[in-house]
């Protein structure tokens, strides 16, 4: 449940925080058609739009909804009306866009809201593995809906037991991915550390932060004591976790988050030897920076 005191764009309007202004019979609130998308707004720009609008695009398109707002138009025009309400804007804020199939009589719905950015815990985050489990393969997991119960529930349950994050495995007992975030391992090899993610056929949603992980690396490749360290997608056994040299995880509001240790089912720490910050994890953090600042440069 969000307690912003943001006011939010509905359908062209600005509302009030706690005023009501989604129709009953909205069928995005009644059956769950609707997609959504976090941009985070930083130092006065809005990180990597484009990408997140065509995800955000690609979503109205798999559930039919087709919305009378260019959602770029309303993110600008919503900055504009906080800026004008508040005499500036917060150096770093979470924007959300988030559409709706809406009514029959009234058509789809257009919102956009915003919440300040969450401060991490100091040192990594611990991540405790889900009791439900993801069906690899699901093209609904492509879709980044409103449909987010599980995810909820198991990162509320995750956090009762100490964690940040959730960590999700398949049906098929691969890893996938966090209610919020991508998963990486460094893995040793003989020739050095090898960066792996679980591939999205492993009930993975496509990251924004991920895809910039993989772009940037394949671009060129990441360098650790002379060693290039190559990057694997593809399928990862729990027991990985054992013996993973560096976990992290990545969003688009956190970008590049070490693990400290990671918690099974049953409480046991599952991670023995997990580097904070390691090599890999600060080559990748610093690639994104980078990535980041041509970015706002163009």
């Amino acid at each position: 449940m969000s307690n912003s005191t943001y006011p939010a764009w509905v359908r062209g309007r600005l509302v009030a925080p706690g005023e009501p202004a989604i129709p009953a019979d909205d069928e995005g609130l009644q059956l769950g058609l609707s997609v959504f998308d976090t941009l985070l707004f930083e130092r006065g720009m809005l990180l990597f739009l484009e990408r997140h609008l065509e995800r955000f695009e690609g979503g109205l398109a798999e559930l039919g909804i087709s919305v009378p707002w260019q959602p770029a138009a309303a993110l600008e025009d919503y900055l504009a009306a906080l800026a004008a309400e508040r005499g500036s804007l917060p150096e770093r804020l979470l924007l959300r866009l988030t559409a709706t199939r809406g009514t029959p009589a009234g058509g789809a719905t257009l919102l956009v809201t915003a919440r300040d950015a969450e401060v991490l815990p100091p040192g990594g985050v611990v991540l405790a593995l889900a009791r439900t489990h993801k069906a690899a393969g699901d093209p609904t997991e492509a879709i980044k809906s409103t449909n987010r119960l599980r995810n909820v529930l198991s990162r509320e349950e995750a956090r009762a037991r100490g964690a940040w994050e959730v960590l999700f495995t398949t049906t098929d007992g691969f890893l996938s991915e966090g209610s919020i975030s991508n998963l990486f391992l460094v893995l040793a090899s003989e020739s050095g550390p090898v960066l792996h993610t679980p591939a999205l056929a492993q009930g993975c949603l496509a990251g924004i932060t991920r895809d910039l992980v993989l772009e940037e690396l394949a671009r060129e490749p990441l360098v650790v004591d002379g060693r290039v360290v190559p990057v694997v997608v593809g399928e990862l056994e729990v027991a990985c976790l054992e013996t993973a040299l560096e976990a992290f995880l990545t969003n688009a509001s956190q970008r590049v988050v070490p693990v400290s240790r990671v918690l099974g089912t049953d409480g046991q720490v599952l991670t023995a030897r997990l580097a904070i910050p390691g090599p890999v994890s600060e080559g990748v953090r610093a690639r994104i920076q980078a990535a980041e600042e041509r970015y706002r440069s163009r």
